[in-house]
């Protein structure tokens, strides 16, 4: 219990001391805007076989100094609650709570990709921002033991003219382990972009790519095997409806996992 209050007490300390040298707009009126979508999509399962699944979602967000929003999940028939999170702005930094993912920067495309790159388990967790400064504690599970701390984050934002970079370090109070990562993309022109992401846990890991206005490219590996997987996939919109169609390759296995879908956005 007191490592748990301890963690929480640095982690707002370090956030409001970083608010201290940034600039705090004015909050915006509070807002209740709630969307909703209908999404298919079609994978390669591993029995070869195409699969299809559909996905009605409800997205409900309230922005303000206090702040919330859920969403709702009906995948296949099945409901589920999905990310949520509830919290306020103190000393020109926000203070949420919910399950409302970390702080790793994220690679791959819609449905491909991501497979070399680092990335720790986070359920619930408390996240206090501030400026570019970020800090994270993940909690066990709400639901079986608060004061139980599974990891905690930290991560800096930072652009420089066109170049947009995150760090960030992750630490797993149980195993003791650490993991890192690094992200930087080069935006050249509005529809131009090249980019890339390193993690190291228990080996160094990469993800490169570019995008050139709706076609993306990407290529993975790891310490043991430097070019794991090729990638490449289109978006677009016609009519209102999101689409996009996808594919990686697996240079060892020698095989391809294809992804197509659609949304409809209300």
């Amino acid at each position: 219990m007191k490592t748990t209050i301890s963690v929480l007490a640095m982690l707002m300390a370090t956030s409001v001391a970083s608010a201290d040298t940034t600039t705090v707009t004015p909050a915006p009126v509070a807002t209740s805007p709630v969307s909703a979508s209908v999404e298919f999509d079609v994978t390669k399962n591993a029995s070869n076989k195409y699969v299809g699944k559909t996905t009605l979602k409800i997205d409900l967000e309230s922005n303000g100094p206090a702040f919330g929003g859920f969403d709702l999940k009906v995948t296949d028939g099945t409901i589920t609650l999905g990310d949520w999170n509830v919290g306020t702005t103190v000393a020109g930094a926000t203070v949420s709570l919910g399950k409302q993912g970390d702080l790793f920067p994220s690679a791959g495309l819609e449905a491909v990709g991501s497979t070399t790159l680092a990335n720790p388990t986070v359920n619930e967790s408390l996240i206090i921002k501030a400026g570019g400064l970020s800090a994270m504690a993940g909690f066990e599970g709400l639901d079986t033991d608060i004061t139980d701390l599974d990891n905690v984050q930290v991560a800096y934002d930072i652009s420089i003219g066109a170049i947009a970079s995150t760090a960030a370090v992750d630490y797993n109070t149980d195993t003791k382990a650490k993991s890192y990562a690094l992200s930087s993309k080069l935006n050249l022109t509005e529809s131009f972009g090249v980019g890339g992401t390193y993690t190291y846990a228990t080996k160094s890991a990469y993800e490169v790519n570019a995008t050139a206005g709706a076609i993306s490219v990407f290529m993975d590996g790891d310490k043991d095997n430097t070019v794991q997987h090729i990638g490449a996939g289109v978006k677009g919109n016609l009519g209102g409806l999101d689409l996009y169609a996808e594919a990686s390759y697996d240079v060892d296995a020698k095989k391809t996992s294809p992804a197509v879908g659609m949304t409809f956005k209300f």
